[in-house]
């Protein structure tokens, strides 16, 4: 379940890309979050994403995480088109909840949903599948971050708390016995995570005062994946510390409950981005000002190091192949 194997999207996958064009500046790869046109001497970003792991708030979601992608390249979204691959037993109850979710959202961010495409499919026994595709422009005109920017010795920053979107989805999964043995604080936070799972304001801010080389957002896998990710993209390996990496307590209580590692739970709305050493302070404090918690996990260092991260026990941990979410399991157990 999840994204497929790196080697397979490049042995494979990354064959058979149709015709090269000029207009084409960055095209796909492992851990590049989108890809980056030149349309008549304009650059403009490009990204598709889907909803499968979620089966409550597809439409907020779907919105906020495809825009997640156009802003950690640096851009600002603009457009959105919405496809829905809807169940037999689908309603047009479920079709105004998803839709209106999706509208909400995307009036929030200032962005346009411009098209789609609605269909029933036959044989289809799940939830609903919101896929999105985005288009967006730099912050800064001509400006744009990729993480073959990113240099050895840069601070790794992360902000808000690990795993956002996977505590609030499991919250919704099990909200009936989660609703009696959480305590009240603990409900109230995790259903505020709803709308934490957007970057855009950090990494829009980030972009335009250029305080970072590079920056991704960790989904499925969990920030674990997030930082393999992006180091496969820099060409880096990194090392990370368990106990620099902020965990909201709603989140350990469902982490243990459940017995997941919170580190390789879905994550949108956490922003990862390399920042020069000379700015890690200032990069700190400008996210400080508009609200945004913010962290030094680690650093990347040259090819050679390992992928590593040091647990709170000591242990060093190498991050070297993909990371399976967490989510997965618990929702193979439940539906299937």
């Amino acid at each position: 379940m999840g994204k497929i194997d790196p080697t397979i999207l490049k042995s494979i996958v990354f064959k058979y890309l149709g015709c090269r064009r000029r207009e084409v500046l960055v095209g796909p790869n492992v851990g590049v979050d989108a890809a980056i046109l030149n349309v008549n001497s304009s650059l403009v970003i490009f990204k598709i994403d889907p909803i499968t792991g979620a089966y409550r708030h597809q439409g907020k979601l779907a919105v906020n995480i495809v825009s997640n992608d156009i802003a950690c390249m640096g851009g600002k979204p603009v457009a959105i088109t919405i496809t829905l691959l809807l169940p037999e037993n689908s309603t047009a109850n479920m079709v105004e909840e998803i839709m209106r979710e999706a509208d909400e959202a995307a009036r929030k961010l200032g962005i346009s949903i411009v098209g789609g495409h609605t269909e029933v499919v036959t044989g289809m026994n799940r939830p609903p599948i919101v896929v999105t595709s985005a288009i967006g422009v730099p912050v800064k005109p001509g400006k744009i971050y990729h993480p073959r920017m990113v240099k050895p010795g840069d601070a790794i920053l992360m902000t808000k708390t690990a795993a956002i979107e996977g505590t609030y989805i499991i919250f919704e999964e099990f909200k009936d016995i989660l609703e009696r043995e959480l305590e009240r604080d603990l409900i109230e936070e995790i259903k505020s995570f709803a709308d934490k799972t957007t970057v855009i304001k950090e990494a829009e801010i980030l972009a335009e005062n250029e305080l970072v080389h590079a920056m991704h957002d960790p989904t499925d896998g969990g920030l674990l994946e997030g930082l393999y990710e992006f180091a496969e993209a820099a060409n880096l390996d990194f090392i990370v510390y368990e106990d620099r990496i902020k965990i909201a307590k709603s989140t350990l209580k469902l982490a243990r409950k459940f017995n997941i590692d919170p580190l390789k739970l879905i994550s949108s709305g956490v922003l990862l981005a390399a920042i020069p050493p000379n700015k890690i302070d200032l990069a700190l404090n400008t996210l400080k000002d508009i609200g945004i918690e913010a962290s030094i996990i680690g650093f990347f260092k040259e090819k050679g190091h390992g992928r590593l991260v040091k647990r709170r026990n000591g242990r060093l941990e190498y991050v070297d192949k993909p990371v399976v979410d967490e989510l997965w399991r618990i929702l193979m157990k439940k539906h299937f």
